[in-house]
């Protein structure tokens, strides 16, 4: 194998894949990077840990083609290295000679027939704006219950839900506690997908920018796809599906009074009030007024309270209690205006924007 590449495609593309690779690979091949050049001018670079797949298209100059399988930590730190210019990556039967003027590296090459087969992708179902699609799938995992929880009967608790339905697009997670769906405009086909939530926001991110394409798994085949122009992803869904949050999203008609509060506002005095509290999981409350609300955290002992300015309608008297870190994380996406619509003080609150449809959460209060 001889290509020429120009170094920052090859540092950039041996960064991306070789942050997908496992910490302690179960086998040492699973640490390597695949380096495969076509005689049609095509030169690509892939990472796989049995979950996810990294491939990644560069622009580059074929002279002789090959595979070979290198280091992929190796392979990204020499890259990264490497001053701006040409690389020559050139290739025989025991080692891949990395040079640019002034420097030489020579990497010893893994057994590639070792290597496993990258799973094979499913057909593009449809594209969406990268941008919000990483958006939504980073909040998304922040909300979703932590991996190590995740278990038996709670699996799907553990992966984001990602739905096409007509035009839009439905990203969705829940930790039994909360809830979040963010929603955006979707060109293509209908389907569905469920991944670890951290996979995917990790895959979101990497494509954010320009369109990102999904390929939802087919029947019989737990392998969904993401990619842009530059980057495909497979990744291997969760084997459940993911529970219908929608009935457990109050409704509206059915509150017994509505809170319109400036996010900005209300993030800081949760923030404040919890200062006092001497434990992360201890609530913070919110008790009602004609003048506003107050917010206030701490028992038996150390205690701190702020008074915000609501519009409120139906809860002079009303108070309810969250765990603050909690009511911070489902009103972080939202600027301007938030509004609350609450029902009672044992039931989950819907949590809004007042000026954005694409957004709603639920929340369940915590018994004082």
């Amino acid at each position: 194998m001889k290509v020429r590449i120009e170094q920052k495609e090859l540092a950039d593309a041996a960064k991306r894949a070789h942050r997908r690779l496992p910490s302690n690979p179960p086998v040492p091949i699973m640490a390597g990077l695949v380096i495969e050049a076509t005689d049609v001018g095509a030169v690509t670079l892939s990472g796989f840990d049995y979950e996810t797949s990294t491939r990644g298209t560069l622009d580059a100059t074929v002279l002789e083609p090959g595979k070979v399988v290198v280091s992929g930590r190796m392979l990204a730190d020499v890259a990264a290295a490497l001053p701006p210019g040409p690389v020559d990556l050139v290739a025989d039967e025991h080692h891949l000679d990395v040079t640019s003027p002034g420097n030489q590296f020579q990497l010893p090459l893994m057994p590639d027939g070792d290597y496993p087969n990258l799973p094979e992708a499913p057909a593009e179902s449809g594209t969406v704006d990268g941008v919000l699609f990483a958006t939504a799938s980073v909040h998304a995992a922040a909300v979703a219950m932590p991996q190590k929880d995740a278990v038996g009967r709670f699996e799907a608790f553990g992966g984001t839900h990602v739905q096409a339905v007509g035009n839009r697009l439905r990203v969705r997670a829940s930790d039994s506690y909360r809830m979040v769906e963010h929603t955006m405009p979707w060109t293509g086909t209908e389907g569905s997908l469920l991944i670890p939530a951290p996979d995917l926001a990790a895959t979101a991110k990497a494509l954010a920018g320009g369109e990102v394409a999904i390929g939802f798994p087919s029947a019989g085949n737990g392998v969904a796809a993401l990619s842009n122009k530059q980057v495909a992803v497979t990744g291997r869904c969760i084997a459940t599906e993911f529970p219908n949050i929608d009935r457990f999203f109050p409704k509206k008609d059915e509150a017994v009074g509505v809170a319109t509060f400036d996010a900005a506002d209300l993030v800081a005095a949760v923030k404040r009030a919890a200062l006092v509290n001497e434990e992360d999981v201890k609530p913070i409350r919110i008790a009602f007024d004609g003048r506003g609300a107050t917010v206030s955290g701490g028992t038996g002992g150390p205690s701190g309270r702020s008074h915000i300015d609501v519009e409120q309608e139906g809860l002079d008297g009303f108070e309810i209690a969250y765990r603050p870190g909690y009511l911070t994380s489902l009103i972080a996406p939202i600027e301007g205006a938030v509004r609350l619509w609450f029902s009672t003080p044992t039931k989950p609150a819907l949590v809004e924007p007042v000026d954005d449809d694409t957004y709603r959460a639920v929340l369940m209060p915590v018994r004082v």
